[in-house]
């Protein structure tokens, strides 16, 4: 069985959920005060360009530099793109910037096809296809893995995400309950509870968390933080908001903490209509485009100057997105943006609908119903009843 600390867990979708007026992002980006455009396609691996930004950017940014000097020493060695990709990754969820995820992507490009990579490979191609929103591809490539590593939990756990996002609850729950038989009982409980989530139990998957406490003294702090957060989840889900500020706030007090677990906590504050506690869990984070839009959002509740700067910052982004071709990348925060930032509700609608076919969490669930009231036309949240209807059924 492999040890807690060799464990990575999937990105956190940032949610509003059903509490109120608000919803979703997925895992990155704030607010702050650099106007930097992390909207920007990514790119793949550009040495000069790297080493530039990198000089004097910081601890973290010194040990990115550092492992891809040492990639550039070693290419194709699988420890130092391992180590590049995996710090790209990490600096991609605590800072937003999305090229960062290509940075990644190219440190892993000798494997990018290879049948059977070495397994640290392997599991950062998954996590990065899964951050680009290809959930089906990453569950497949993630099964894959598992065909040949059938002890790798982190692969069960990534999998069992991938496949939920992507909409395929059976699988997903075989993922879910392969960590239980592997001898992981607490990570199934919570990846349950994730399914229970996605699927409209709300009360189920609270019921199924209350059960155990959420974390130990001795787990790894990103283990503590995905645990409350997804315990933060489903307390939001299920209506108790002050429970779930205290699990964020919990979470959030463990060193290290990235962009969507903040966000979400703003999220949940925006959503018991505490514009101004959202602006202020927010301040001292990266400028990115999920950033920009809960200040929006709050500049806009609050009647703040900073507004119409911060819409046109908004509009800007996203225009970049869809000339990028990164747009599948932003549909939850764009149909957000329509809907509390522009007030055009049919074209929320429109996005939300498009979200809703390129994944299923249940923050995706909550956007769309949210956006099909929002243009009074309540029969546009249909599919998400008829998709959860699915799984009700006895097996026949």
């Amino acid at each position: 069985m492999p040890s807690a600390t060799s464990l990575r867990i999937p990105e956190r979708s940032v949610v509003i959920g059903g509490i109120a007026a608000t919803l979703s992002v997925a895992a990155m980006l704030l607010w702050g005060a650099a106007d930097r455009d992390s909207s920007a396609a990514p790119q793949p691996l550009q040495a000069d360009t790297l080493v530039m930004e990198l000089d004097g950017g910081g601890d973290p940014m010194l040990r990115l530099a550092a492992a891809w000097r040492a990639l550039q020493l070693q290419s194709g060695d699988v420890d130092a793109a391992t180590r590049y990709a995996g710090l790209a990754l990490t600096y991609y969820g605590t800072r937003g910037d999305a090229r960062f995820l290509g940075y990644a992507e190219g440190a892993l490009a000798p494997w990018r096809e290879a049948m059977n990579p070495p397994r640290s490979i392997w599991l950062l191609r998954g996590r990065i296809l899964q951050t680009q929103h290809r959930f089906a591809d990453a569950g497949a490539d993630l099964d894959r893995l598992l065909a040949a590593h059938g002890d790798s939990a982190e692969a069960m756990l990534l999998a069992a995400d991938a496949w939920r996002r992507a909409g395929d609850i059976g699988r997903s729950r075989s993922r879910c309950a392969g960590l239980a038989f592997a001898g992981w009982p607490d990570l199934a409980r919570y990846c349950a509870a994730d399914v229970l989530l996605s699927l409209g139990k709300t009360q189920e998957a609270d019921r199924l968390l209350s059960s155990g406490e959420a974390v130990s003294a001795d787990m790894p702090a990103a283990m503590a933080q995905w645990r409350l957060a997804v315990a933060a989840d489903a307390a939001s889900a299920a209506g108790r908001a002050a429970e779930a500020r205290s699990l964020f706030e919990r979470a959030l007090a463990i060193p290290g903490a990235g962009i969507a677990l903040h966000v979400a906590y703003a999220d949940l504050l925006l959503g018991e209509g505490r514009p101004q506690d959202a602006v202020d869990a927010l301040s001292d984070l990266p400028d990115a485009d999920a950033v920009l839009l809960r200040r929006a959002i709050a500049a806009r509740r609050l009647r703040h100057d900073s507004f119409d700067q911060l819409r046109e910052r908004l509009r800007a982004r996203f225009a970049d997105a869809g000339a990028f071709d990164t747009a599948r990348l932003h549909l939850r925060e764009q149909a957000l943006f329509e809907l509390l930032v522009e007030d055009d509700p049919d074209a929320g609608l429109a996005l939300a609908e498009e979200n809703w076919t390129l994944q299923k969490g249940w923050d995706d669930a909550a956007l769309l119903i949210q956006a099909a009231r929002a243009a009074d036309r309540p029969e546009a949240a249909h599919p998400v009843e008829d998709w959860r209807s699915k799984f009700d059924r006895p097996a026949t």
